[in-house]
C-alpha cells in the first residue's frame, strides 16, 4: 500500500494526532529495494501488512442485518485475521442468531479457518464478566446490556483471551465487501507505521453514498461533521492554536492495539467512538493527572486514513441520527473536564437547534464504563473454560492457537537479549544498572537467552557471573547451546560440547577465514586497478594478539582472550573509503558470507543470523511449554533479525542517547542507554 504522507500533526502531551492520509495505491506490488520512494509517499510492504493481520482480531457486530450483506462482509476478511462475530440478533421462534451461526460455520468450513461467534446476551459471558470483576457492563437482568459499546468491550476481552495484539471493528451492514477488505488493510498499514504499542487508527470514508431519488455520493455524514467540529474546538482550546485535525469523531470503522484498547474508558451507546478520543486526551495529554506512566512515556498515536471505496449501508433515518448518535456523541465532549466554557456553549446551541434539548437544558451525562484492563483475565478465562467450545466454529476443531499462545493457557514468557550495548553498557561493559531487574526476571522463572556476537567462552563467563542457566546463542546465531536436560522432550542436535547439546547453524571458523581471505585478495586486487575507489583496511581478531584485541575493544585481557576463541565467525574492524567498504561488503555476500555491524565491528559468518537461531529455539520452547510469548531486546543493526523473529521487539538507546534506525515492525523504543534501558524493558515485563 502507498499512502500520502501527512503534513499535519498535533502533539498534545504524549498524544500525537496525525492528519488524514489519503490512499495513493491499495496494492503497491512486490518489494523492490532498488526503487527510492518519493519523500511525499509512505510505502507499506505487503509483508508488513501480512504480519500485522496475523496478530489482529476483526470484530463484526451484527443485529438482525441482511444475511446476504453479512456473507459479503465475511468474504472480505483477510484469511490471517481472526474473526469474532458479536451478535445481538433475535432469538426465539425465529432464531436469527442460529442462522448467523450456520452462515459463519459454512464459511469457515469452506475457507479452512476458524472463528468465534457469541450472542451478547449469553449467560456464560455475563457470568464470566461478573466473576472477573467487571459488572459495569451488566444490566439489571444480570446479562450484558444492549449497546454497541458493551459489545465492543466484550470483543476487546475476547481478543485478549486469544492473545492477539490488535483489534479492529467493522460493521456488518456494509453493502460493499471491497470496502470492508480495505478497512483491514488500512488498520494493518497504520499499525506497521506506529512507533509505540499504544496506537489507534480511524477510518474516514471518502464518500458515504445516499439514495436520494438517484445515487448521490455525499462526502460526509451529518453527525460526523458536527462531532468533528466540536472535537476540534476542544483540541484547539487545549493547544491554544486553532486546528481541524480530527475528521473521524464518529468512526465506527476503527482499530486499536490491545495495549491501548484495554486502558480506555468507554461510553455507552453511540458515544463510544467519541469517548475513545476523549479518554485518550484526558489520560495522556498531561492536562489531567497522568495515571499510566508507561503509555505517557512511550506515547499514544492516533492515525486517520481516507478510503478509496465508498461506505454504503442501510439508511436508518434522521431520528436515529439525531437522537441516538448526535446527543450522546456531543455529551461526552460537553461533560469532559477538558471542555472549556466556550465549547460547551457551542454544543448547547447545536443540540437546541437540532431539537435534542430545550433552551436551558444540559445534555445528560453518558454512562461511562471503566477500562477493560480492570477485568481479571484469569478469572474470565477460567469461568468460560467449560463453555469455550460452544463459541467456536466449525465444531469439533481444537481451540485456536495464535502465535504459540492458546486460549486459557498460561503463557510462558521467554526473553532473547543482545549483550554488548544492551545488557552490557556500550562503553564500560557493566551490567550493574540492570542487575536488580535481572534478579526479578530470574525469580519469575522467565528464561533469559543471550543472543550475541560474543563467543561461547565469553558468554559462559558472563552466565556464571550472573547465575543464568538458560540456553544461549553465540556468534550472531551461528550456534545454539542448550544445557543438558533443560528441555524434558528430546530434540535433535549436531554435537555435544561439555555440558551442552549444540545446534549448529553456521559454517566453521576455518571455512569462514578461508573464504574471507579469498574475498580480501580479490577486493585488494580491484582496488589496485581502481584507485578512485579508495583504500581499505581490515583488521581481524584472529590475526591480532590478545593485547591488541583488548586495546581495540576496551575489554580486559581475560575477556579479550575469550573474544578470540571463535568457532563459527570472524570479528573485524573495517576502515577505508565508503566505496571501498561497500565493494568489500558486496563481495562478502557474493562469496556466501553474511555480515552484521554491531556499532564498532563487523561480524562475518556463513549462512546464519540471530533470527534463524531465535526461531529454532522458540519452537523448542513451544514444544516443551506450549503457549510461548517471546520478547527481544537489542540496540543495533545486527539485532534486526532477532527483533523481527520475536513477538515483542524492544530497542534501547545507544551511547549517543539515540535509537539506531532499524526496520523492525512494531518495535518499541525504550529510553536509556544499554543496561538502563534493558532494566526498563524488564520492569514492565515482570509487572
Amino acid at each position: 500500500m502507498r499512502l500520502e504522507r501527512t503534513r499535519q500533526t498535533e502533539h498534545l502531551g504524549s498524544v500525537s494526532i496525525y492528519g488524514v492520509r489519503r490512499v495513493l495505491e491499495l496494492d503497491s506490488g512486490a518489494k523492490n529495494p532498488q526503487i527510492n520512494e518519493n519523500a511525499e509517499v509512505q510505502k507499506i510492504e505487503r509483508e508488513a501488512i501480512d504480519e500485522i493481520e496475523k496478530k489482529m482480531v476483526i470484530v463484526l457486530p451484527i443485529m438482525n442485518e441482511d444475511v446476504k450483506v453479512f456473507e459479503g462482509v465475511l468474504s472480505a476478511m483477510p484469511h490471517e485475521c481472526f474473526i469474532i462475530v458479536l451478535s445481538n440478533s433475535q432469538r426465539g421462534e425465529i432464531d436469527t442468531f442460529r442462522v448467523e451461526q450456520d452462515i459463519l460455520s459454512r464459511f469457515c468450513q469452506t475457507t479452512k479457518r476458524q472463528a468465534l461467534i457469541v450472542h451478547q446476551k449469553d449467560p456464560a459471558m455475563a457470568r464470566a464478566l461478573s466473576e472477573a470483576g467487571y459488572p459495569e457492563i451488566l444490566g439489571e437482568d444480570g446479562l450484558i446490556r444492549n449497546g454497541k459499546s458493551e459489545g465492543m468491550i466484550l470483543g476487546i476481552l475476547l481478543s485478549k483471551l486469544l492473545s492477539k495484539e490488535y483489534v479492529g471493528f467493522i460493521d456488518t451492514d456494509n453493502y460493499i465487501p471491497g470496502a470492508a477488505l480495505e478497512y483491514v488493510k488500512h488498520y494493518a498499514a497504520a499499525f506497521s507505521l506506529a512507533k509505540t504499542p499504544y496506537v489507534m487508527t480511524r477510518i474516514q470514508w471518502r464518500y458515504k453514498p445516499k439514495i436520494m431519488g438517484e445515487l448521490y455520493f455525499k462526502k460526509w455524514g451529518r453527525v460526523s461533521e458536527i462531532t468533528n467540529k466540536h472535537l476540534n474546538n476542544l483540541v484547539s482550546a487545549m493547544g491554544k492554536f486553532e486546528t481541524d485535525i480530527l475528521k473521524t469523531g464518529n468512526a465506527g470503522e476503527h482499530a486499536m492495539s490491545l495495549a491501548l484498547a484495554e486502558r480506555l474508558n468507554y461510553g455507552t451507546g453511540y458515544a463510544v467512538e467519541t469517548e475513545e478520543l476523549i479518554s485518550i486526551l484526558e489520560q495522556f495529554t498531561g492536562m489531567l493527572p497522568i495515571t499510566n506512566k508507561d503509555a505517557s512515556e512511550k506515547g499514544v498515536e492516533v492515525f486517520q486514513t481516507e478510503t478509496v471505496n465508498p461506505h454504503l449501508h442501510a439508511d436508518k433515518g434522521d431520528e436515529h441520527v439525531v437522537l441516538e448518535m448526535m446527543q450522546p456523541s456531543l455529551s461526552v465532549i460537553y461533560h469532559s473536564p477538558l471542555c472549556q466554557e466556550k465549547t460547551r456553549e457551542l454544543i448547547l446551541t447545536e443540540l437546541v437547534e437540532a431539537g435534542c434539548l430545550e433552551p436551558g437544558q444540559e445534555p445528560p451525562p453518558v454512562r461511562l464504563m471503566p477500562p477493560p484492563q480492570k477485568a481479571d483475565m484469569a478469572r474470565f478465562s477460567g469461568s468460560l473454560s467449560a463453555d469455550l467450545h460452544r463459541f467456536f466454529v466449525p465444531e469439533g476443531l481444537p481451540l485456536p492457537v495464535a502465535g504459540g499462545r492458546g486460549i486459557g493457557e498460561q503463557v510462558k514468557k521467554v526473553v532473547f537479549t543482545d549483550l554488548d550495548g544492551t545488557l552490557l553498557h556500550p562503553g564500560t561493559y557493566s551490567y550493574t544498572p540492570a542487575l536488580a531487574t535481572l534478579r526479578q526476571v530470574q525469580s519469575k522463572e522467565i528464561p533469559l537467552v543471550f543472543c550475541s556476537s560474543k563467543t561461547r567462552g565469553e558468554q559462559e563467563m558472563l552466565r556464571q557471573e550472573l547465575g543464568v542457566g538458560d540456553p544461549f546463542i553465540t556468534e550472531n546465531g551461528a550456534a545454539v547451546f542448550i544445557p543438558k536436560g533443560y528441555f524434558h522432550r528430546p530434540h535433535s542436535y549436531d554435537k555435544v560440547v561439555g555440558d551442552y547439546t549444540a545446534l549448529e547453524l553456521g559454517i566453521s571458523y576455518q571455512e569462514v577465514k578461508h573464504k574471507l581471505g579469498q574475498v580480501l585478495d580479490e577486493v585488494r586486487a580491484k582496488l589496485l586497478k581502481n584507485a578512485w575507489l579508495g583504500s581499505l583496511t581490515v583488521s581481524c581478531f584472529g590475526d591480532m594478539s590478545v593485547e591488541e584485541v583488548a586495546m581495540e575493544t576496551g575489554l580486559n585481557l581475560k575477556a579479550a582472550e575469550l573474544a578470540k576463541q571463535r568457532e563459527y565467525s570472524e570479528t573485524m574492524k573495517v576502515q577505508g573509503g565508503k566505496q571501498a567498504v561497500e565493494l568489500f561488503l558486496v563481495e562478502l555476500k557474493k562469496a556466501g558470507l553474511n555480515h552484521a555491524f554491531g556499532g564498532r565491528f563487523y561480524t562475518v559468518s556463513g549462512g546464519n543470523d540471530k533470527g534463524k537461531a531465535v526461531k529454532l529455539l522458540t519452537e523448542l520452547y513451544k514444544l516443551n511449554f506450549g503457549a510461548v510469548m517471546t520478547f527481544g531486546i537489542g540496540d543495533s543493526e545486527n539485532d534486526t533479525p532477532m527483533l523481527t523473529a520475536v513477538d515483542q521487539p524492544m530497542q534501547v538507546q545507544n551511547q549517543s542517547q539515540r535509537w539506531t534506525k532499524l526496520k523492525v515492525p512494531q518495535l518499541v523504543f525504550v529510553r536509556g542507554i544499554g543496561p538502563e534501558g534493558w532494566s526498563r524493558c524488564m520492569t514492565e515485563l515482570v509487572a
